[in-house]
């Protein structure tokens, strides 16, 4: 009698109309609907999460897999955290934040975001030296947002060669990469070998004395 229903069933399973595959693969996801704070943070499982300051105070969605959070504006993917299954944690990124900390230098020695990014060291030898000048907190803030053009190794990099140039502006370290990633900034090395086309100029070096003499002739006269 078992047997008869599993034929049975086999049968009618056969003439079910065929329907195709979704196109796209299904996320295996939990999707939930939040809104983040006017701290661009939105909270889910007892842990805060980042936004960019952008959409703060914004209805978003989340789509939370078991090993990350990815969060939507609409359709827009806006952010995406590793997923943190501790509670009471705060998981902020410093770039969601780099626009407001544009605008509001004075607060970058105190932002959480940068204390949690954990920087090389050399940013901080930026940041120590950009300090103490007059714009120099907004322009390390410029120097974090080539992160957003740039690949990260290729910024640390030059922040590196601009340090051992003692070149601590942002405009330096932006020549670098584009030294750097750009062929037309490319320049060749010169080589003045003996068969060079570019001309030896010999210059005599200035008699520096003359000054002292002149001074003299003018105390005689006197």
């Amino acid at each position: 009698m078992a047997s008869g229903a599993f034929l049975i069933a086999i049968c009618y399973i056969s003439y079910l109309p065929k329907t195709p595959l979704p196109p796209q693969p299904l996320d295996c996801c939990r999707i939930v609907s939040v809104k983040s704070n006017t701290l661009s943070m939105l909270h889910f499982e007892k842990n805060a999460y980042s936004v960019p300051v952008s959409h703060a105070s914004t209805e978003l969605t989340c789509k939370v897999f078991a090993e990350r959070i990815e969060v939507y504006h609409g359709s827009k993917l806006i952010a995406q955290h590793e997923r943190c299954l501790e509670s009471g944690k705060e998981l902020l990124q410093y770039d969601h934040y780099l626009d407001l900390l544009l605008t509001r230098p004075g607060a970058v020695l105190y932002a959480r975001p940068l204390h949690q990014a954990g920087l090389p060291p050399i940013y901080q030898q930026f940041l120590d030296k950009c300090r103490h000048r007059p714009g120099g907190m907004k322009e390390f803030v410029r120097l974090l947002l080539l992160h957003r053009e740039f690949d990260t190794i290729l910024v640390e990099e030059s922040l590196e060669e601009a340090c051992q140039k003692g070149m601590f502006q942002y405009d330096a370290v932006r020549q670098l990469l584009f030294h750097r990633t750009l062929p037309e900034h490319r320049m060749p090395q010169l080589s003045l070998t003996e068969d060079s086309s570019v001309p030896r100029i010999q210059v005599k070096t200035p008699d520096l004395n003359q000054y002292n003499r002149l001074l003299q002739k003018r105390c005689v006269v006197h």
